[in-house]
């Protein structure tokens, strides 16, 4: 069974580690550490928890959540769901590829989008790495699920972009691997 350690961010299986998506993909330096600052990833995680909270609860128990700068970005999710028509399958999923797994933001239908979508919440820029991301977030799932990241601004404005490389799972199992390598071999 899989399971999750909020104070460290680690999943395990049966006390072994699992790496996360984020974690596979940083190891492989796609992802850019920011230093000892954590107030991006911590306005991100706030906004997040908003937008579970709205997802399945309501909209009170999510500006709960927020601190008042972030009220910007949690407005862009919101002008950006009502704009798409979305109907929420799940939020806030954990995803298990058996070797590797990860917090999915939302799975929805979209209006004008045949079939499921997997999308991932970013309050900074899109980075290159984000169809990775997605493609890793949506293999497990058993369907096809066509992948966004949508860019919540300070503006209040949603900027929604679409990944469609069918090479983007082929290259996220290539990060994994190196990780796995990594691990067995040791790291000088």
């Amino acid at each position: 069974m899989l399971t999750f350690d909020e104070s460290t961010h680690t999943f395990r299986r049966d006390g072994q580690v699992v790496p996360s998506v984020t974690q596979i993909l940083k190891a492989c330096g796609l992802v850019r550490d920011y230093g000892p600052s954590t107030w991006a990833r911590d306005r991100g995680t706030r906004v997040h928890q908003a937008m579970f909270a709205l997802s399945t609860t309501n909209e009170d128990a999510a500006l709960a959540c927020l601190d008042p700068e972030d009220v910007p970005y949690f407005d862009a999710a919101q002008t950006w769901m009502v704009t798409n028509g979305v109907t929420v399958l799940g939020a806030e999923e954990v995803v298990d590829a058996g070797y590797y797994a990860g917090w999915l933001d939302l799975r929805c239908t979209l209006r004008g989008v045949s079939g499921p979508c997997v999308v991932d919440f970013k309050t900074g820029t899109l980075p290159p790495w984000a169809g990775l991301q997605l493609a890793a977030y949506a293999a497990p799932l058993g369907e096809v699920h066509t992948r966004y990241a949508v860019r919540l601004q300070s503006n209040g404005q949603p900027q929604m972009k679409l990944y469609t490389n069918r090479n983007d799972l082929i290259n996220f199992n290539a990060c994994a691997r190196v990780v796995q390598l990594q691990a067995d071999y040791g790291r000088d």
